[in-house]
């Protein structure tokens, strides 16, 4: 015999009366299919959907370290690059003079020819690069940026209404003097015991290749070649090819009376 409807009835234990709920025989019959779709559904989450969900969740964390791999080894292959910009600038610069042999023969035939050996008779204090090479401010600060779109600043942009003549930071070697698509005028001078300086951006050039330098000589005129916004002196001081911050390794920029480094935002 089918029935047509169920009847649920409900009795206190206090013996008052009861209450009843009816509920037809379709509806029962939906329920139970209601019920028999929520399991069919927990076991197929379960069997398939979670793993599903488990497996993505490592595959993302390995996404996640794979992509901060990469961009630290952009911006090592960056800086490597950069490197090899600057000995690119080297080896097509250096001849025969730019040869420091320890066998450069008497002292009178190296007074009469410094060139064999141009380090020879410099001292180490006038030879580090501590020379602020423009009395000015800091527009644009030393900052190794992480990413594999972005670009590094390795060095420090200055500026000055007054002074717009460039010095060298230290005594050395004229390496390079001529133009570069990124700096325009540039100039690099190498300072021995493995310290560079890079002049960049200049309007003017006033020292020659294979030329020594004494500290705080005029070298370039502050100008606005290259890829530049406006007239300023980007500086770089690079030690055994590992860039340096500039504001960390002059005095005078840390001093109170110095204008303050902005780092680039």
């Amino acid at each position: 015999m089918k029935h047509e409807k169920y009847t649920i009835l409900i009795l206190p234990d206090n013996e008052t009366n009861g209450k009843t709920y009816s509920i037809t025989a379709n509806a029962v019959n939906i329920l139970k299919l209601l019920i028999l779709v929520l399991l069919a559904g927990i076991i197929l989450f379960s069997t398939y959907y979670l793993p599903k969900a488990l497996e993505y969740r490592e595959i993302k964390r390995e996404n996640d370290y794979l992509l901060s791999e990469r961009q630290e080894v952009a911006g090592l292959l960056k800086n490597a690059k950069r490197i090899e910009e600057i000995n690119h600038f080297i080896e097509s610069t250096l001849g025969s003079h730019y040869n420091l042999r320890a066998d450069a023969g008497d002292s009178a035939s190296f007074e009469d020819n410094w060139e064999l050996s141009p380090f020879e008779t410099m001292g180490l204090l006038d030879d580090l690069p501590t020379y602020l090479p423009i009395k000015g401010f800091v527009n644009a600060g030393f900052q190794v940026r992480e990413g594999l779109f972005s670009q590094d600043h390795l060095g420090l942009d200055l500026s000055s209404i007054e002074d717009r003549v460039v010095k060298a930071a230290g005594r050395g070697y004229v390496i390079f003097s001529d133009w570069t698509y990124r700096f325009g005028n540039t100039i690099i001078i190498d300072h021995g015991n493995g310290y560079l300086t890079v002049y960049g951006h200049n309007e003017q050039n006033l020292v020659t290749q294979r030329q020594v330098v004494d500290r705080a000589e005029p070298i370039a005129i502050m100008g606005n070649t290259g890829i530049s916004e406006g007239a300023h002196l980007h500086f770089e001081i690079w030690y055994e090819g590992v860039p340096l911050d500039p504001a960390t390794f002059i005095t005078e920029l840390n001093e109170t009376s110095a204008p303050a480094v902005e780092k680039e935002k």
